[in-house]
């Protein structure tokens, strides 16, 4: 379904990024096996490893708007996600797991540096507002820069996010089929390759890429042509508008494939699909056609997510056929909350080339509960905007007391430090990120350190937040989590560094009060002050100054038998 890896393109970009970086091939403590083949490349005929144990696999799953009380593992009772609840069964389920932002780019970053909202180079879907594409740049580290460093092979399927792509025409806006705004025409060369992106997976520590370059791409289930590696390629089945490649499942082959070729190998896998994003877009809706009273707009969103969960369970399934299920840690998460007001603008999937209302999928989130009776959802900085779950699952890795973390904060500004830590890399020394591998592997942690605040932020933009909140065009908002507490800061204008009296500040204590209806600053007025210095202390005007990465061997990585 689209062209095969390029192994020679492959093996340059690991030394790039072992060799070129400086990582030693061996340090005191470590063996040479993972550096040493990846800066070989791959070979199949090679003399294997006579260690009887590896590093474990990764497997990042990273949803697109989903709830955290949209699965069965968090309390949905309506629609149906067997094999991530099973997931959550026989794993973690983390139960206070937060995203990087409110919306996909400033999360999605969060997620792949390690940097929180305060410090990243992208801090909004800038595209809403400047028309221009949010972007990664050569100093923005990601965790497959690490990985590979270390020796992992790395992929990434589904929906990136960065950089540009001259041939997406955006799906426009209407009230019917035909009924519509024009949509600019992309004006690219079809057969330029992208190769001189920075912000391009392949230039971001990715081996593989079969995708979507940019968010509006992934508006698209059913668009013209996708990504592999740094080439466009067609998709003959959906030409003249026709629905024949479903682009969420070309995202799941390409993972399918990725397991296949490298299952002797470590290796990384991020897998992005767009699935639960608007437009409710399926194959078929049969998982719910018995439901009476429902609008076809209502079973094909509902399906979206068992088709999302139906996938998991085919990665999960490929990995048990390779007897890679005991050798793999899986961390499935979102990049948001919920988001009934874009369903009622923007969610119907009746056309392929038209984006119209669906106010029925928008009441769907309310009546489902998507955000798990949490405050919001997307766009906003309260609970349900930034709260998602968060589960971790590997035989062979997850062995923690799920009754002492499970309900510990943390989230995917962690993921990039936690994973280094468990593939034993170094982190770039700048991230603000901290490993919680001990929570996942049950490892007696080497000190009683509390986990930093985790702070988000959400610049002035023409968003709509139904949040109670001022109008996100007007305001400058940004949150922390420490502890029990959680701080919301409103700031008129587009810095959030101005004085506390100019500023609405509202505080939680969100072990009494999860839903974030009582304001509780003027009772707790030491720790309102402690909140108001951080969140002014956190922000750094973009784009921040990052520190050269250094990456080395520790000599600490988890183990698994081979």
């Amino acid at each position: 379904m689209f062209p095969s890896h390029d192994s020679a393109l492959r093996r340059r970009a690991l030394l790039g990024g072992a060799v070129a970086a400086g990582l030693p091939l061996a340090t005191a403590g470590a063996t040479k096996g993972p550096a040493a083949a990846a800066a070989a490349g791959p070979s199949r005929s090679s003399a294997r490893p006579t260690t009887r144990t590896r590093r474990p696999n990764i497997i990042v799953i990273l949803a697109d708007d989903l709830g955290y009380g949209a699965l069965g593992a968090y309390g949905q009772q309506v629609v149906r996600t067997p094999h991530l609840d099973r997931l959550a069964r026989e794993g973690i389920r983390f139960t206070q797991g937060y995203s990087g932002a409110s919306v996909c780019a400033p999360s999605r970053t969060t997620l792949l540096t390690g940097m929180h909202a305060g410090h990243t180079r992208v801090r909004s879907n800038a595209f809403r507002t400047t028309g221009e594409q949010p972007r990664l740049e050569r100093g923005d580290t990601t965790i497959a820069e690490v990985l590979r460093a270390g020796g992992y092979r790395t992929g990434v399927f589904g929906k990136w996010g960065f950089g540009d792509d001259d041939l997406v025409t955006p799906n426009p806006l209407g009230l019917a089929c035909g009924i519509h705004q024009p949509a600019d025409v992309g004006r690219g060369n079809f057969a330029v390759a992208n190769r001189r992106d920075p912000s391009h997976p392949l230039q971001k520590g990715f081996d593989r890429f079969v995708g979507m370059v940019t968010t509006e791409h992934a508006f698209q289930y059913w668009p013209d042509f996708l990504w592999s590696d740094n080439r466009r390629f067609r998709l003959r089945g959906n030409e003249g508008e026709q629905r024949g490649t479903y682009a969420p499942q070309v995202h799941l082959d390409g993972a399918l494939s990725f397991i296949d070729r490298h299952r002797d190998d470590e290796f990384f896998l991020y897998y992005a699909p767009q699935l639960v994003h608007f437009p409710n877009e399926v194959p078929d809706t049969r998982a719910y056609d018995d439901k009476v009273g429902w609008t076809p707009e209502m079973k094909a969103y509902a399906a979206q997510y068992t088709l999302l969960d139906t996938y998991v369970g085919r990665i999960i399934d490929r990995l048990k056929r390779h007897g890679l299920d005991d050798k793999t840690l899986v961390v499935f998460t979102s990049d948001n909350g919920p988001t009934p007001n874009e369903h009622a603008l923007a969610g119907s999937g009746r056309c392929t080339d038209v984006l119209t209302p669906s106010p029925t999928s928008g009441l769907a989130d309310v009546l489902w509960r998507t955000n798990g009776g949490l405050r919001a959802g997307k766009h906003s900085l309260y609970e349900g905007g930034i709260r998602v779950p968060l589960i971790a699952w590997g035989p062979g890795v997850v062995k923690a007391d799920r009754r002492a973390v499970a309900d510990r904060p943390w989230g995917s500004v962690d993921l990039l430090p936690t994973l280094a830590d468990i593939a034993g890399v170094t982190p770039p020394a700048d991230v603000d990120g901290v490993s919680v591998r001990p929570w996942i592997t049950g490892e007696r942690p080497a000190g009683r350190r509390a986990h930093p605040p985790l702070y988000f932020e959400r610049p002035p933009n023409t968003d709509q937040n139904l949040d109670g909140g001022p109008p996100a065009q007007l305001v400058y908002t940004t949150a922390v989590r420490w502890g029990r507490w959680k701080a919301v800061r409103h700031a008129p204008g587009r810095t959030p560094t101005i004085a506390d009296n100019q500023a609405l500040f509202e505080l939680y204590d969100l072990a009494a009060d999860p839903a974030e209806r009582r304001n509780v600053a003027a009772l707790n007025p030491a720790v309102a002050r402690r909140l108001q210095a951080y969140l002014r202390s956190a922000h750094s005007p973009a784009p921040k100054r990052r520190l050269r990465y250094r990456p080395r061997l520790t000599g600490r990585a988890v183990r698994v038998r081979r």
